[in-house]
């Protein structure tokens, strides 16, 4: 049966195209590293695989995905959007983020079949998510996970897999095993940032429009490829070849970024995008 149920998957259409998310709520400085350059985020502009989300200092913001997922992330902090691959009906195949630093608050909408995939990473420490909510603080020091709603299966190479349970608090620093208080220690919910406390609600019915143009801030220069290699040597390999693709001198990305720019505005917005319920409540969650 398992053997069945991946071959289904390996048969399941795919779609990785521009547009699996969108910014429904953005505060201060709040920035999206694409392709060779830094654009503006806005309610309203739709975010890609392989995006990176910057939130300045006093910044923050919410994203409402394709499948319903929702993701807040609080000041300073960096999100990598690496994989989002949905099915036909929009429903996530696989997904990965990479919580680079600061804080994310997530509700991720139930997975359709076991062999769906989603996985949220810190420095510290890979997420292994079916439908839950909670919120994550990342750091290269020490990391932690705090579990609201569902349950999780949180593991690291040199620390084995463990399982998370509703209400549970775990962390976790570079080369140690996994720490379990039960509850969140009083310095945790102390550095939570007040826009991370409460529950995330559904906005994206309440935009104006979807797909709005982000407008270019400037282009990607060497010292954000020397900062980048600096602050997350845990993905130090990853950085270093992004930062190489994303050059004016690599002729095949610039005729990827041709071909993106060519893409017709409509073919965008056609992604299937799952529809609030009235009350304005996320999705089932486990």
């Amino acid at each position: 049966m398992r053997f069945l149920g991946l071959c289904l998957l390996l048969l399941t259409p795919m779609v990785a195209a521009a547009g699996i998310g969108v910014f429904t709520d953005v505060q201060g400085d709040t920035h999206i590293q694409r392709g060779e350059a830094y654009l503006a985020a806005a309610p309203g502009v739709d975010v890609e695989e392989d995006d990176i989300i910057e939130t300045g200092n006093n910044a923050g913001a919410q994203l409402e995905m394709n499948d319903g997922s929702l993701l807040r992330l609080g000041a300073a902090s960096r999100l990598l959007l690496a994989d989002y691959k949905f099915d036909n009906g929009g429903n996530v195949v696989s997904a990965g983020l990479e919580v680079l630093s600061g804080w994310l608050r997530f509700a991720v909408t139930k997975l359709r079949s076991n062999e769906n995939r989603y996985a949220i990473s810190t420095p510290t420490m890979t997420i292994g998510i079916r439908g839950t909510e909670g919120v994550i603080e990342a750091g290269n020091a020490r990391g932690g996970l705090l579990l609201e709603e569902g349950e999780v299966t949180v593991r690291a190479a040199e620390a084995g897999s463990i399982p998370v349970r509703a209400g549970e608090y775990i962390e976790r620093a570079p080369g140690q095993p996994f720490v379990r208080p039960g509850a969140a220690p009083s310095a945790f919910r102390a550095r939570l940032p007040a826009t991370l406390q409460p529950r995330m609600a559904r906005r994206a019915h309440l935009l104006r429009q979807r797909g709005v143009p982000p407008q270019q801030i400037r282009h990607i220069l060497r010292e954000d490829r020397e900062r980048y290699l600096r602050q997350h040597p845990h993905l130090r390999q990853k950085f270093e070849q992004r930062f190489r693709e994303r050059t004016g001198n690599n002729p095949a990305f610039r005729e990827k970024q041709k071909e993106r720019r060519q893409q017709p505005i409509q073919q965008q917005r056609d992604q299937p995008v799952r529809r609030p319920r009235p009350d304005g409540a996320a999705r089932e969650r486990r």
